[in-house]
């Protein structure tokens, strides 16, 4: 089989452009797999573990954040250690083009939980679970097996003119297309 460039139809002046912007591309994209690179084998040895990349910003002012969790949670001062080391190493190791920021930082209570080990530190707390039809369920996270790759929550079930009563559920994580830790404001 033979493969070929299928090249736009375009005239010099737009073909210089769309050249420069497709050479720009794919600088950008090998600049941010070497990051990448040098943060998984940092993380590698550590008890940390990568949930997310963003590559967030314009041209000159782009900040490229890396959240980071543990299975024990993460605090302030570890995020600053890591954040010191891993950024003299990617400066050691590759020439940051384009890239103002590194910045590390866990996920936060406002991102979805990636991985089920997530969750351990976690239960006992309120979770809202998002599954696949738009099913919304909250409840009390009560169990996480990590090995079967299910998780078991309380939800208080309210029917009006009926006493409220508890029901237990196990959900696959696999299932799950978003989870959060509910937030409660006193």
């Amino acid at each position: 089989m033979k493969f070929s460039l299928i090249k736009p139809n375009l005239h010099s002046f737009e073909m210089n452009i769309y050249w420069w912007v497709c050479r720009t591309h794919f600088f950008f994209i090998k600049m941010e797999t070497e990051i990448k690179n040098i943060a998984e084998d940092y993380f590698s040895r550590s008890d940390y573990k990568i949930i997310d990349y963003i590559l967030r910003g314009e041209k000159g002012t782009k900040v490229l954040e890396i959240f980071v969790d543990n299975r024990n949670g993460i605090n302030i001062d570890e995020l600053v250690k890591i954040n010191h080391e891993l950024d003299d190493l990617i400066e050691e190791k590759i020439e940051l083009v384009d890239i103002s920021k590194l910045q590390i930082s866990s996920p936060g209570a406002e991102r979805s939980f990636k991985f089920i080990w997530q969750l351990e530190k976690h239960i006992g707390r309120d979770i809202e679970i998002r599954l696949e039809g738009d099913i919304e369920i909250t409840g009390k996270l009560t169990m996480v097996a990590e090995n079967d790759g299910k998780i078991g929550i309380e939800i208080q079930i309210k029917e009006k003119g009926k006493k409220n009563f508890t029901e237990y559920k196990e959900i696959n994580f696999g299932d799950i297309l978003e989870s959060k830790i509910k937030l409660k404001f006193k």
